[in-house]
């Protein structure tokens, strides 16, 4: 992923301003929150040429899965600007993810905001496991090995599977061949 600087201020407060609109009844787990980060940062590089907060995507089970989440989590907790609390989500448990502050959104272009809160309209209230799959579809993900990063510039080819040349040759040029 060329030129693309990660952005760790605007990351932060993403997540914070994405648990702040969603309400309890939204059930936001991790694996939504990386699922609508991961739809911000593709769709703002697809429509405007650069993500939102340049974190880098990698291939995980349940879809994308942004590698600078763990040392975020471990801020925004300590800093008490999210709140986790275990929930009962269907008989099931859910690490349910609050807002503990307001977000700084000073950072963000009004394109970005826009894109922002089309995407937590349209994909707030779905199920993580909907997002989850949804994700699975998308070609960078299903070009990438487990573990591997997923090439911004995968988001602007089509939801239809591209032949396999195309992902060779994003492999190749990305350095993802072993």
């Amino acid at each position: 992923m060329t030129g693309v600087a990660f952005n760790q201020e605007k990351f932060e407060e993403l997540i914070v301003y994405i648990a702040q609109r969603l309400e309890p009844a939204a059930a936001l787990g991790h694996v939504k929150l990386m699922k609508l980060l991961m739809l911000c940062d593709f769709t703002a590089y697809a429509r405007l040429g650069e993500p939102i907060t340049g974190a880098t995507y990698e291939k995980w089970e349940h879809g994308h899965f942004p590698r600078q989440w763990v040392i975020a989590e471990k801020d925004l907790d300590a800093a008490h600007a999210i709140e986790q609390e275990t929930v009962d989500y269907y008989g099931k448990e859910l690490q349910h993810i609050a807002a503990g502050r307001d977000p700084d959104m000073s950072e963000f272009s009004e394109d970005e905001l826009a894109i922002i809160e089309t995407i937590i309209r349209r994909f707030g209230y779905e199920s993580a496991s909907y997002l989850s799959q949804l994700s699975h579809r998308e070609p960078g993900w299903q070009l990438a090995d487990y573990k591997e990063a997923i090439p911004y510039e995968t988001a602007l080819i089509g939801t239809e599977r591209p032949p396999e040349s195309v992902f060779e040759e994003f492999r190749e040029l990305y350095g993802l061949v072993a």
